[in-house]
């Protein structure tokens, strides 16, 4: 009986990232498949800082899966104590040092596409941005016309630093942007709620995704829009950011966590090294009343509170 992969993570996104590092791997010499699974846990584990479950564990199936794509291909060749690299995995492996040296950031085209997503802001419409860090996104969403407010939990001091260089910059902006240091959760305690909610590089970072997903989805009017840029989880994002990209949610992840938490409408949106993702809370049934709920651009967050 096959022993489960605790904690493993597999799908397309990660498969695609093996395909790559079973090549690196070999290039120093024969290993067996447990030794690269090892091999990738130990590289990975200065993830567990930000989480326990940070370090990136791969599902054998998935890694067996790989090893015989790459084996059929001719990349790779059964060894004495495991698997070896093939002539060919060695010019199929260059390439791919020329495609990582060719990499750029994509941050700026993925914002794009977080703005368009969001769209333009109705009469006093409020986004709140979480991990704002030094207000990336809120300055961004300020200048389109949105009443924005940036959070930050400040529990990294490079966070506590950000936001505070956020505040000063937003003073000397005309802008409806206001900064505050508080953790999503607690703010979703506070009763307040927004139009819309976004995040730039900062879900890979909360210790429990899930709960913060849920904590904005409770900061959500019905019918708003949540709209998330992170890392993509897979070969290019790791080519750009390393190991820490796997922090994020690959895109299977985000289509199953999402509507457990209770979203609808999900999408999601490659932009070079990352994915844009936008769900939506769903919009208030029939026989709605806006008496006993938020209404559009009206609720609880004011500049000033």
């Amino acid at each position: 009986m096959a022993v489960a992969d605790v904690g493993a993570r597999q799908g397309a996104s990660i498969r695609g990232f093996l395909r790559y590092y079973v090549l690196v791997l070999l290039r120093d010499g024969a290993m067996s498949d447990a030794e690269m699974k090892a091999a990738i846990e130990s590289k990975s584990k200065e993830n567990r800082q930000y989480r326990p479950s940070g370090q990136l564990v791969v599902s054998r199936h998935d890694l067996r899966l790989v090893l015989g794509q790459l084996h059929r291909r001719g990349l790779i060749s059964r060894a004495s104590n495991g698997w070896s690299l093939a002539t060919s995995g060695k010019a199929r492996l260059a390439r791919y040092t020329k495609q990582k040296e060719a990499h750029t950031n994509a941050k700026e085209g993925a914002a794009r596409r977080l703005l368009q997503l969001i769209g333009p802001p109705g009469p006093g419409e409020t986004a709140l941005d979480v991990g704002t860090g030094e207000g990336f996104l809120a300055f961004k969403l300020a200048e389109r016309g949105y009443r924005v407010l940036g959070i930050d939990s400040g529990r990294f001091d490079y966070s506590r630093d950000s936001i505070q260089a956020a505040a000063g910059e937003a003073e000397s902006r005309d802008a409806e942007v206001q900064f505050r240091e508080v953790s999503v959760g607690d703010l979703a305690r506070s009763g307040e709620c927004f139009d819309n909610v976004v995040t730039s590089q900062a879900m890979h970072c909360m210790r429990d995704q899930t709960q913060c997903l849920e904590a904005i989805y409770g900061l959500l009017k019905p019918g708003g829009a949540f709209v998330c840029m992170d890392f993509l989880v897979g070969l290019e994002g790791f080519m750009q950011h390393g190991w820490h990209s796997f922090l994020a949610l690959s895109r299977e992840e985000w289509r199953r966590v999402l509507p457990e938490c209770g979203f609808g409408e999900v999408s999601d949106h490659r932009v070079g090294d990352y994915l844009v993702v936008r769900a939506a809370k769903p919009a208030p049934a029939a026989g709605w009343s806006a008496d006993s709920a938020s209404t559009k651009g009206s609720h609880r967050y004011a500049l000033g509170q």
